[in-house]
């Protein structure tokens, strides 16, 4: 595809409030956006066309947030399995790779909030930081006690 196609596309996309689109884009191509979306895009869209882009986009991003719940479904469903097994560490290994990251995160927070830590490693323990409160723990709430309150709502007005 000619650079200069691409670049009008990423443009209208980000000019019209699309950059998950945009991105897809650059990454995979107009072709592939334009097949999974079902709308071609180029550099000229008309507001109708715009629109009928956004609703293709939400449409996409729709199904990702569903098979994001799906593999949420599907290991609780693992769960169940092993909790019917006669081994005992089968059956509480999700308890305890659960324990170990909730300690180590325990751990790791109260180490970077009172302990010393040299200037140069600062960014490094924000790192770690956001990605145990951001993704371990969200993860791991997410698996024992479900979905937000937020996400359960917005699921409903879905149906």
């Amino acid at each position: 595809m000619i650079p200069a196609l691409i670049s009008g596309v990423v443009s209208m996309l980000i000019e019209n409030n699309l950059p998950k689109v945009a991105q897809a884009v650059v990454d995979k191509g107009v072709d592939y956006v334009s097949d999974k979306l079902g709308v071609e895009l180029k550099p000229d869209m008309s507001p109708q066309e715009i629109e009928a882009t956004k609703q293709a986009a939400m449409k996409h991003e729709e199904f990702m947030v569903e098979q994001s719940n799906k593999n949420t479904a599907d290991a609780r469903d693992m769960q169940k399995v092993a909790l019917q097994q006669d081994d005992v560490f089968s059956k509480r290994f999700v308890m305890y790779l659960t324990i170990f990251w909730s300690a180590a995160a325990v751990l790791y927070i109260g180490f970077v909030t009172f302990g010393n830590i040299p200037t140069a490693n600062v960014r490094f323990a924000d790192t770690i930081l956001g990605f145990l409160l951001g993704t371990v723990i969200a993860t791991m709430l997410n698996f024992w006690l479900g979905s937000s309150i937020g996400s359960k709502e917005k699921d409903k007005d879905k149906k």
